[in-house]
């Protein structure tokens, strides 16, 4: 199994403990420090609008309105773990 497929398979098996309550919070706490101390995942406008189901206009004026990081020159990439603090709750997923 290649590294792409085994990372895919953790995050689904977590994902689906995760929505059936099958972790602790420490477990959950644990986890989310992790990612966001030590995972860098950067998004570009198109990124975070096919995720969120939004426009590139909204994305882009919600991160002009609220997110003081510059993006990293020549590429246009945002932290997805600071614009998931700034977006509203309603574009948020209900699964």
């Amino acid at each position: 199994m290649n590294a792409k497929d085994e990372l895919i398979e953790i995050l689904d098996f977590w994902k689906f403990k995760l929505k059936n309550d099958g972790c602790t919070m420490a477990e959950i706490d644990a986890a989310k420090k992790a990612i966001v101390d030590n995972m860098k995942i950067d998004a570009t406008l198109d990124d975070i609008s096919q995720f969120y189901g939004k426009s590139k206009t909204a994305v882009s004026s919600q991160i002009k309105r609220n997110l003081y990081d510059k993006p990293k020159k020549n590429v246009t990439l945002y932290p997805f773990h600071k614009f998931r603090k700034i977006i509203p709750d309603s574009w948020r997923k209900n699964d």
